[in-house]
């Protein structure tokens, strides 16, 4: 057979069904466009666990007139205008394919609409499956935006029939997923108030998720789990620099080349036996707000965590902040997967400093035991697992209480009767002496 160009419509199906891969990627979808509209209250309503429908509500600035014929349509969007703008972007969104890409995975999907200028007077839009207005009308609502999607899924029979085996199973990722944007986004400030419902067809409406709108991470965990999920949660607020790699160096060439800074703020479980989890189900991460997949980050704070608890893992909401051109987030159609530059020295700069912030998190006698602890148990093993940088000046900005340590002695043992904690430096740090250089005095 000759090669032949496919139809534009095949060609519209096809991609759809990349961008679109299950419930929770739908509903990421319409809640991440409800918070780029600057929306404070968002309201995600499920028909029998999404199979019926899924309608996402807003208050945000609304769709101007303007803009209704090109809303749905492919590659339209108002977040960006160039390839370059991508180093730049700080929305949610950016490649305009998600409503489009809906359309030709629903039934119908239509949307209702109302602007500061237009309300109470707003606009319901019915949208075909290429993303073209099929019939517009008037209605009275308030300023903000209704999505609804009908029979997600419908125009791929293989897809749906596997929704419908597994409904419960999707629509508790989804529920996941949500919970990750109410810990991250609907807990930056201003605050954005969550509320997430699911109507039965036979039985009655429950709503999983509810909470208070306000710009606080911990009241976000007390709205999810309840306030007895607190007990054993501390802060984290760490700032450290980062070395770029060689490989990045060469490539930027005129560009900047000094150390970038990344700054990680959230909450984690104390750093105590019977404090953390059995699994990882309650670990978050961010990267500048945006709820991400980060495997390799995730295991930088298991592994110094079990240092100190080896036998579970700990609950983590950590939100990575840096430079928007220090990362690719336009990596995976959802999104999800970003590419870091200098990956390497981030994480390993990132494990040392979160080890050396244990005093603030943990009180400095705990972490004094502990690391004593560690040392006693494990003789000549490296405290920072991983490749050792040979440059120390990642660490200038860590606070380590090394000369108060030095002073202290240790439990004695029949291999090391009278040592300090100061004959045991080499066994933390292969270059031990510039560090007690270049660290501040301890408090």
């Amino acid at each position: 057979m000759s090669i032949k160009a496919i139809d534009k419509a095949s060609i519209h199906h096809i991609t759809s069904g990349q961008v679109v891969i299950d419930l929770q990627t739908a509903v990421k979808e319409l809640v991440e466009n409800s918070v780029d509209a600057g929306a404070t209250s968002i309201e995600v309503r499920f028909r029998n666990y999404g199979l019926s429908s899924i309608e996402v509500v807003d208050n945000g600035c609304g769709i101007a007139e303007d803009d209704y014929e090109s809303i749905a349509l492919k590659h339209h969007t108002s977040k960006l205008e160039t390839f370059s703008d991508l180093t730049s972007v700080e929305t949610f969104g950016f490649r305009g394919e998600a409503l489009s890409s809906l359309c030709a995975l629903s039934e119908q999907v239509s949307i209702s609409t109302a602007t500061a200028s237009t309300t109470p007077m707003g606009t319901s839009l019915v949208l075909d499956s290429s993303g073209k207005l099929l019939k517009r009308s008037a209605v009275a609502r308030n300023q903000g935006t209704s999505i609804t999607l009908t029979n997600i899924f419908s125009p791929l029979a293989v897809r749906r029939k596997e929704l419908e085996r597994n409904i419960k199973r999707e629509f508790a990722k989804a529920l996941s997923l949500l919970n990750a944007y109410a810990l991250g986004p609907c807990a930056a400030a201003p605050g954005i108030r969550l509320t997430v419902t699911n109507q039965q067809e036979k039985g009655g409406k429950s709503t999983p998720i509810r909470t208070l709108g306000l710009p606080s991470c911990r009241e976000s965990v007390t709205a999810l789990w309840g306030p007895k999920s607190l007990d054993n949660i501390v802060d984290v607020d760490i700032t450290f620099e980062v070395e770029r790699e060689k490989v990045v160096l060469k490539r930027l060439q005129n560009q900047e080349l000094e150390p970038f800074t990344v700054q990680v703020r959230g909450l984690t479980s104390k750093f105590s036996v019977g404090c953390g989890r059995a699994g990882t189900d309650r670990q978050f991460f961010y990267v500048n707000g945006r709820p991400c997949n980060m495997n390799k980050i995730q295991k930088c704070f298991n592994e110094v965590y079990r240092s100190f608890n080896a036998t579970q893992a700990p609950f983590i909401v950590a939100n990575i902040m840096m430079p928007t051109h220090i990362y690719d987030v336009n990596v995976s159609p959802d999104k999800r997967t970003i590419l870091l530059h200098s990956e390497a020295n981030l994480i390993s700069a990132l494990k040392v400093a979160f080890f050396f912030s244990l005093p603030y998190v943990i009180g400095l006698t705990t972490h004094i035991r502990l690391l004593s602890r560690f040392i006693l148990r494990h003789p000549g093993q490296p405290l920072i697992s991983g490749r050792r940088s040979r440059d120390p000046k990642h660490l200038r900005r860590a606070y380590f209480p090394w000369r108060r340590l030095a002073k202290l002695p240790v439990i004695a043992t029949r291999s090391s009767p009278k040592r300090t904690m100061k004959d045991h430096l080499p066994l933390l740090h292969p270059h031990p002496q510039p560090l007690l250089s270049a660290l501040p005095a301890p408090l």
